[in-house]
């Protein structure tokens, strides 16, 4: 549950609801529905692939290498947008929390220095770095945690759902479905738990159902307490204005800890995210899959790839400076992750036909279906014609071709050391 709680559920019940309105909350439940085959296809892999090795590994296994490169392109991809995404949440937090300035008020002078610090912060040693991402932890589930609390005493028994509001509610799952990604590193983990086979699928479905009830409760929570306008126009981590007089003491208290441990959550997920992605690229370079895949594994004295995260960093500068609009970045860095998730899906599902295992292939068959649909309902969230929808879907389309043309111009000699399967998988967003 630790690593499937992310920034999302405080970036995206202001936007949902700003769609939706009091029927916003019911978007997490939903989406969490179409994402179970998705979650326990990911657990069945980790279990195949005890060592790691992320979508890469498991698209290269069933399928082949450049199948397993694709998926590890869209998926780095993917994420890289969603760094992107942090970066603009991370501004709209702060001017939810404090009074405008000049800094928060010029758009690329803060994109630029907050993409100059993540980058810093990701090419100081390992130890600090992880040191520091864990120290902030507790500050992912505090908001959430003490809204939950509170709920009993701020509900509201006049709450209202109308008719429009849930006609309203297909159109708004583009930060619901941005919210539960993140789930897929648990397949790393599968392997740990005793009688894998078994319990492994169970993990991840408790804990997965577990994430949604409290994404769920916590959204009810704020709209309760807010209701869906304020909530749309100052975000989730203003809740703590709302509480009632008879919470006085805790409210003078909230009011300077949500927002600060709202700020922590998005700033560390930016980090991590962007550190993932750099493992990705670090480990897809020492198999020899970039053209100068040698350049691209350049150590600092930190022995961190400087040059892996000044690529990393100039993209999501170029991303954001380009396309400031939140929804359409998120709705870019749901298509690069779920292209990213099909696939392994689809090496799964041959995994499982060579094996003989066909008590799992509906769920596999059901998984890719889900993806499929959730990555036709993003694309159809990037405008209302065909046009305006290709037009907006060209940043991806760009990336990806690059990406395969450093992939085609690669040596044709494979490295001769090549190393054990890494993790590749970034941690929850």
């Amino acid at each position: 549950m630790n690593i499937m709680i992310g920034s999302g559920i405080l970036i995206g019940p202001a936007l949902i609801a700003a769609k939706s309105g009091a029927a916003s909350f019911l978007a997490w439940p939903l989406t969490a529905l179409i994402f179970l085959p998705m979650v326990l296809c990911t657990a069945q892999l980790g279990r195949m692939f005890p060592t790691g090795g992320g979508f890469y590994v498991y698209a290269r296994e069933g399928l082949n290498q450049t199948a397993g490169y694709m998926s590890g392109l869209l998926y780095t991809i993917g994420y890289t947008i969603t760094v992107g995404a942090e970066v603009l949440a991370f501004r709209r937090t702060l001017l939810g929390v404090m009074e405008p300035n000049w800094f928060l008020n010029n758009a690329f002078l803060f994109n630029l220095v907050a993409v100059a610090v993540f980058m810093a912060l990701n090419l100081m040693s390992f130890k600090f770095f992880s040191r520091l991402l864990n120290s902030l932890t507790i500050a992912k589930i505090l908001p959430m945690l003490i809204m939950i609390l509170v709920l009993p005493f701020v509900i509201n028994w006049d709450f209202t759902i109308t008719t429009p509001e849930l006609y309203a509610l297909p159109s708004s799952f583009t930060f619901a479905i941005f919210g539960f990604f993140g789930f897929e590193y648990c397949s790393s983990l599968a392997h740990l738990i005793e009688d894998s086979e078994r319990n492994a699928p169970r993990a991840a479905l408790f804990g997965f159902l577990a994430t949604a009830a409290l994404y769920t409760l916590f959204h009810f929570g704020v709209l309760n307490l807010m209701g869906s306008e304020q909530l749309a126009a100052l975000g989730a981590p203003a809740f703590a204005q709302f509480l009632p007089a008879s919470l006085a003491f805790l409210k003078v208290i909230l009011i300077f800890l949500i927002p600060l441990a709202s700020v922590l959550i998005i700033f560390a997920a930016g980090n991590g995210i962007m550190n993932a992605n750099l493992m990705m690229m670090e480990s897809m370079a020492k198999e020899g899959l970039f053209w100068k895949s040698s350049w691209v594994t350049k150590l600092n004295g930190n022995g961190r790839p400087w040059i892996a995260a000044l690529i990393q960093a100039v993209v999501i500068m170029v991303i954001i400076t380009l396309l400031p609009d939140i929804s359409h970045v998120g709705n870019l860095c749901n298509l690069g992750i779920l292209f990213g998730y099909l696939l392994p899906f689809v090496s799964l599902l041959v995994l499982q036909r060579r094996r003989g295992e066909t008590r799992m292939l509906p769920v596999s068959v059901a998984a890719i279906v889900a993806t499929l649909g959730l990555l036709a309902y993003s694309f159809c969230q990037l405008g209302v014609t065909w046009g305006d929808r290709l037009w907006k879907f060209m940043p991806i389309v760009i990336l990806v071709a690059i990406g395969f043309v450093v992939y085609m111009m690669r040596p044709t000699k494979r490295p001769l050391h090549m190393p054990e399967p890494e993790d590749l998988t970034p941690a929850a967003h």
